[in-house]
């Protein structure tokens, strides 16, 4: 992952550096796979400034500032702005894809089976919320996260080199496989 500093003011010393890298790294936990971040420090007045922006696959971008009278406690506190941010966000996803699905609750600890709703039922679901298509060109590698994301069988996608509608789709045993349109796009 690409890191890179930026100071007004400050000397950028490797400890600074080392702290900064290390709170990005932890933040890969919550934010999911870091494509490059931006760490810019200031200090003004007597007061230290840091603000972290990190760009994440799927073009996810968090930016937060701290702000305290030490330069490593103005990076843990835009760290953990992040952090907040990106819990925040899973949850919405999470949330989404919950919709319409009921939870059942077993009584005095009795374990009750649940049963899988009919795979046609399944594939309404996905083709409603319209995530079969993903109208950005993208990698094959971020279609692949797509469909773990989405928990999707099938992502329809445009080639970011090639043009070319592609159609990736995982199979029962957990093989993905790529079907590419022949010719030009």
């Amino acid at each position: 992952m690409d890191v890179d500093f930026s100071g007004k003011n400050v000397t950028l010393t490797d400890a600074l550096r080392a702290k900064a890298q290390k709170k990005i790294a932890k933040l890969e936990r919550f934010t999911g796979p870091m494509v490059s971040a931006h760490v810019s420090l200031q200090v003004e007045r007597r007061v230290h400034h840091a603000e972290l922006m990190i760009h994440c696959a799927h073009d996810r971008i968090y930016k937060a500032s701290g702000m305290a009278e030490d330069m490593y406690m103005a990076i843990n506190e835009a760290a953990d702005a992040i952090e907040q941010q990106a819990k925040k966000e899973k949850g919405r996803r999470l949330s989404g894809r919950n919709r319409g699905v009921a939870t059942s609750e077993s009584s005095e600890g009795e374990a009750e089976e649940e049963e899988e709703p009919p795979k046609r039922q399944k594939e309404e679901r996905y083709a409603r919320r319209g995530d079969l298509f993903l109208p950005k060109p993208m990698s094959v590698a971020d279609a692949m996260l797509a469909i773990r994301e989405l928990r999707a069988p099938v992502v329809v996608f445009r080639d970011a080199k090639s043009g070319r509608l592609q159609v990736l789709f995982k199979d029962e045993g957990g093989a993905f496989s790529l079907i590419e349109a022949p010719g030009k796009p």
